[in-house]
């Protein structure tokens, strides 16, 4: 069987019939989601450890200039040396406990952040963060304290 031709003109094929009413002709666009559980975790790591040592350090160094001549001459930590600057000991312990309950948090969520996908690569970097934060807590506040008791007004220092 053949197919009717037209006079002077190609032959066609099945006229196009319309899609249906309601059908998408082209695909909708693709709606990017939102990943920010990935950045909440790295930006609390961040927190938890560049602030929270730069504190820690600052008081510190408060501490170890507070505490004078007995830090140096004493062979054993007596507690009631600590005694003129407990309000500095108090804060530099609510920001240690701090950091590491926000440092904890970060960590989880960027372990969570991870396995779901949710921003993956902020999640990796809020778990390396969030894991060489005590170091860097650390070593600032071993740093400040060597420097308060390096600047002591009363006999600190290095002798030469």
């Amino acid at each position: 069987m053949s197919s009717p031709s037209a006079p002077n003109g190609p032959v066609f094929a099945a006229p196009h019939v319309a899609p249906p009413a309601g059908t998408l002709l082209t695909p909708p666009p693709v709606a990017r989601r939102g990943r920010p559980l990935g950045t909440w975790a790295l930006l609390l790591s961040l927190i938890a450890t560049v602030l929270a040592s730069a504190v820690g350090g600052f008081l510190a160094f408060r501490i170890a200039r507070g505490v004078g001549p007995d830090l140096l001459n004493s062979t054993t930590v007596d507690w009631r040396m600590f005694s003129p600057v407990r309000d500095l000991v108090l804060a530099a312990e609510v920001t240690f406990w701090a950091a590491t309950v926000i440092g904890l948090i970060a960590f989880v969520l960027g372990v969570v952040a991870t396995a779901r996908g949710a921003g993956r690569g902020a999640g990796i970097g809020a778990i390396v963060v969030s894991v060489l934060g005590p170091l860097l807590f650390v070593a600032f506040v071993v740093i400040a304290v060597v420097g308060g008791v390096a600047t002591m007004p009363t006999g600190g220092g290095s002798v030469v």
